[in-house]
């Protein structure tokens, strides 16, 4: 394994979760007196850039809303400061390509993933400098520990505990879904339940940090849970959300170990049969009873009440559809990629938009 020391590491962990504690009652409090609007969140475009020639493939917002990241098919990572866009650095990853990106919890580490690379990478955000890389084949999926310096990826069959201020691999769980690849990771908020999907739709949830096996849930079977491509938990993992190839999402109740709830999607751009692209593109609400997810048709972005199964919209944007997308609720924020044409050539576009929260 080749890697380099990560440096300058900074912690918050204690603080961020008094942060995001106050944020859980605020909203709260907005969605459970609004749950009969028929709009409960709204959202304004804060940041259109235009014009992007590289097939961008990736994008993710920080947790505190202060950069974006974007990442090519050419292994070009940009990385621009919110909300004037400007471009704090970018860099160029290793493995030739970045299929996806995820903050560390705290804001100081980018993961970089790449589906056919060989290696993974870990970024520092603030200067831009290449913090770790290591020899991970084909990583498809990473997860941080919401108040450890770790994280896991998935790589085909395996799973790998990486110390992130180290960049050292401490641990690595072969053939975790019995043959079966791992397509997505996700931690509980609470960081003691880690949740990993195979790429045949088969949800197995984890003690943290023992990796104790506690429970496995198949998804409904159908082709598109051949690839799910997103994986969120809900507060202290009591539910999972999960999107696939044809963007239906699931509800899974973990805890009696079966489905619970379903909500369909219908991609109508010709050049957007799958969405293989809308990797983290599912976020619950911080007080678990809603989530946020790509809207019907991949043009914006719908509120899932997941109690009664009613959706609501909260934007539709101009474009064709899109591409990616990541959410920050802590933010309230969400970024997507756009392309150009109805058949998903480019030039392609970053969109940021603000979300507000009637009764704020």
């Amino acid at each position: 394994m080749m890697c380099m020391r990560v440096s300058d590491y900074p912690l918050q962990w204690l603080e961020m979760r008094h942060r995001a504690a106050l944020h859980v009652v605020t909203v709260a409090l907005w969605l459970a007196g609004c749950a009969e609007s028929p709009a409960p969140v709204t959202a304004e475009r804060i940041l259109d850039i235009g014009g992007i020639q590289p097939v961008v493939n990736a994008v993710a917002l920080s947790p505190d809303g202060s950069v974006v990241a974007v990442g090519d098919m050419d292994g070009e990572l940009v990385v621009r400061e919110l909300p004037s866009g400007a471009e704090r650095w970018r860099g160029r990853v290793a493995a030739g390509r970045v299929d996806g990106l995820v903050f560390s919890a705290d804001g100081s580490l980018l993961a970089s993933t790449a589906q056919q690379g060989r290696t993974f990478e870990l970024w520092q955000v603030l200067v831009g400098r290449q913090a770790s890389v290591l020899e991970i084949r084909d990583s498809r999926t990473a997860a941080f520990h919401p108040t450890e310096p770790t994280l896991v990826v998935g790589s085909l069959g395996a799973l790998h505990i990486v110390d992130a201020q180290r960049g050292e691999i401490t641990r690595t769980l072969p053939n975790v879904h019995g043959g079966e690849n791992v397509y997505a990771a996700a931690f509980s908020s609470d960081g003691r339940i880690l949740a990993t999907a195979s790429d045949q739709g088969v949800i197995k949830v984890w003690a943290w940090p023992a990796l104790t096996l506690r429970a496995s849930v198949s998804m409904s079977k159908s082709l598109e849970q051949m690839a799910p491509v997103s994986l969120v938990l809900g507060r202290q993992g009591a539910l999972a959300a999960a999107n696939g190839l044809l963007g239906k999402v699931h509800i899974v109740d973990l805890a009696k170990e079966r489905e619970a709830r379903t909500f369909d999607n219908t991609p109508e751009a010709p050049g957007h049969g799958m969405h293989a692209e809308m990797r983290r593109s599912l976020e619950f609400s911080q007080d678990g009873g809603w989530l946020f997810a790509p809207d019907m048709h991949d043009r914006g972005v719908r509120i899932l009440d997941l109690a009664n199964g009613k959706t609501y919209p909260v934007f539709t944007g101009a474009a064709p559809f899109y591409k990616a997308m990541s959410i920050s609720v802590p933010a309230s924020l969400v970024a997507l990629l756009r392309p150009g044409d109805t058949e998903g050539r480019g030039p392609y576009g970053l969109e940021v938009w603000r979300l507000s929260y009637r009764g704020r």
